[in-house]
């Protein structure tokens, strides 16, 4: 909800939002636990990439007259995605349109194991779709990508090939 909105605005807003509330609340009646469960950690994951978000367009904002940010902007690949790893090499940010969206290690071999299996660059894109769909669909909200044909995830695809290997586990 936009906060110059119009007092009737923001009480069509709530109430749209309290009739939605019902909706989920009527279906989660009719779900176990375990559904339940990932329910909730879908809606973390949302409310924390919300706050990133937020974050990241005060930094944007701030840095939006800087005459190196022009520079940069200019000289990056159209559709560019860029892997972050935390020193711990435990956490990784894959930046896409800006947006910095958190991975695990083992969301990160997982995806590497994808890579690796796949026949080639489509095939890889087919399954990082279906797996990020099923698991990790904020990264496909926040990256605006549709499709397994989305150039990001081919980007995607030729990173995490050229800069990661996952061992075969005995």
């Amino acid at each position: 909800m936009s906060k110059d909105a119009e007092p009737s605005d923001r009480k069509r807003e709530q109430e749209s939002k309290t009739e939605l509330v019902q909706v989920l609340h009527d279906l989660i009646s009719d779900l176990d636990e375990e559904e339940v469960r990932f329910l909730i950690r879908q809606a973390q994951v949302l409310r924390y990439n919300r706050q990133v978000r937020a974050v990241n367009e005060t930094i944007t904002a701030s840095k939006a007259g800087s005459d190196t940010k022009k520079k940069s902007r200019g000289s990056t690949k159209q559709h560019d995605v860029e892997i972050v790893e935390r020193g711990d090499g435990k956490h990784f940010f894959i930046v896409v349109r800006g947006f910095r969206i958190y991975f695990t290690l083992d969301e990160m071999k997982k995806l590497v194991k994808i890579c690796q299996v796949a026949g080639d660059a489509s095939d890889a894109t087919v399954r990082l779709y279906n797996w990020l769909k099923r698991f990790r669909s904020d990264f496909l909200v926040d990256g605006n990508i549709g499709s397994a044909g989305n150039p990001y995830l081919a980007d995607l695809y030729r990173k995490l090939i050229d800069s990661y290997k996952v061992q075969d586990e005995d």
